[in-house]
């Protein structure tokens, strides 16, 4: 069970760093195309999109993968046969009002993140983007629940092979098809594509999970139990989501200067999760694993699991965190072109160690006892992040919210480390 988990884990990982270094060629190119002025414009369409992205798939995939890890525990096959059979069903349904919510108040989503002063010929692009973009909410609920759903079976190899085949199918059809696209919709012509990705993806966690629907299967109120699991897992681990989207509507007001915001909010936050998706694959491993061994009562297998992963994931991330600060102009020149861009990742470098270490103590932590404790220390956080930014960013500018961050993660760090 042990070497079945790490080799799972490293399957995920690798799969996620493959679909980070495959996102970032893709960006060093359309960023290329696009030049700095386009980057603005994508960036204020990108941030406020990826972030009702992540709050539609509200704990979806440590959630999900819980509830089936805790099925199968049971012996319950029948009833992980009708959790698939009904929850893709309410994945697509939460798509369709995400979307809905989108379509509605795309103009008061974007006045919240753009700086005052811009025209409205810029707020109309950046609208018309936004509406586009959000068409892609249709699949990424349902490819999250899918995810989910296979982890919790300890198969994390279909989610590795849907990311690096959604990057590839971007990369491929940008290159063949941008030449043609006039540079004015080359915005609009990406997300057209991050559609066709994610339904590439889609097809691919769909063939692989189908064989669960069996033609005998027990029903549960499957909407009740994955809303009851899914949300305290959103609440916790969508912290950093919720953090950007304190940082979108404070740093618009408080830090009106585009240069700064463009390389906070979106080029250097890319970056610095390039290493945090090995913690996270780490924890998308051990959500299920310590989920099956609490059901178990195996305790000394989950201590030692808790320490070895742990000690291996500080290993890993304080050397990477050296390196991105010692070589954040070189790193960030690879991939953007703000001229401020290498002294933000520098600075910013070191959330790579809270929020990888955090990743990782929320894994083990939110199958145990008391795990409550976390759900409030979350709430904590995020008030204490609103608090410290309206102080912070007026003093110190784009560092005051990466303090802010700092200490709110801290706050969820604690609490975790409490717990276990």
């Amino acid at each position: 069970m042990k070497d079945k988990s790490l080799l799972q884990a490293l399957i995920l990982g690798l799969g996620q760093i493959a679909s980070k270094v495959l996102s970032l060629i893709f960006i060093f190119r359309f960023s290329k195309d696009l030049g700095q002025d386009g980057m603005s414009i994508y960036a204020y369409t990108y941030v406020p999109f990826s972030i009702f992205a992540d709050l539609s798939t509200f704990g979806f995939i440590p959630g999900v993968s819980k509830l089936c890890s805790g099925l199968l525990s049971e012996n319950k096959e029948l009833e992980v046969s009708y959790l698939f059979k009904k929850g893709v069903k309410l994945a697509f349904i939460i798509g369709i009002i995400f979307f809905i919510f989108m379509f509605i108040f795309s103009s008061q989503i974007i006045q919240i993140s753009l700086f005052e002063g811009i025209n409205d010929q810029t707020f109309n692009i950046v609208r018309r983007n936004l509406l586009l973009a959000s068409v892609s909410l249709f699949l990424i609920p349902v490819n999250n629940f899918l995810r989910g759903f296979l982890q919790g079976q300890l198969k994390m190899y279909p989610t590795a092979i849907s990311l690096i085949i959604e990057n590839i199918m971007k990369i491929i059809l940008y290159l063949l098809l941008a030449d043609k696209i006039v540079s004015d919709n080359k915005i609009s012509f990406v997300f057209v594509l991050y559609f066709l990705s994610y339904l590439f993806s889609f097809m691919i966690l769909f063939i692989f999970a189908y064989k669960n629907k069996l033609k005998e299967y027990r029903k549960f109120n499957v909407v009740k139990s994955v809303l009851k699991i899914c949300v305290p897992f959103g609440i916790t681990t969508l912290f950093f989501t919720i953090y950007q989207s304190i940082d979108t509507i404070t740093l618009s007001i408080l830090l009106p200067i585009e240069g700064y915001y463009t390389a906070f909010m979106f080029e250097t936050i890319r970056l610095i999760f390039f290493p945090i998706v090995i913690a996270q694959a780490l924890a998308g491993t051990l959500n299920p694993k310590i989920n099956y061994l609490y059901n178990e009562n195996k305790n000394e297998e989950m201590n030692e699991i808790a320490i070895k992963s742990t000690n291996l994931i500080i290993n890993i991330l304080i050397p990477l965190t050296i390196i991105m600060k010692v070589f954040s102009e070189e790193i960030y020149s690879i991939f953007y072109h703000q001229d401020n861009g290498g002294e933000i990742l520098n600075q910013i470098a070191i959330l790579i160690v809270f929020f990888g270490l955090y990743k990782v103590l929320l894994g083990l932590s939110l199958n145990l006892k008391r795990n409550h404790y976390l759900i409030i220390a979350t709430l904590i956080s995020l008030v204490a992040k609103i608090i410290l930014n309206v102080f912070l960013i007026e003093r110190f500018g784009y560092l005051g919210a990466m303090y802010s961050t700092i200490i709110a993660v801290t706050i969820c760090l604690l609490s975790a480390y409490y717990v276990l």
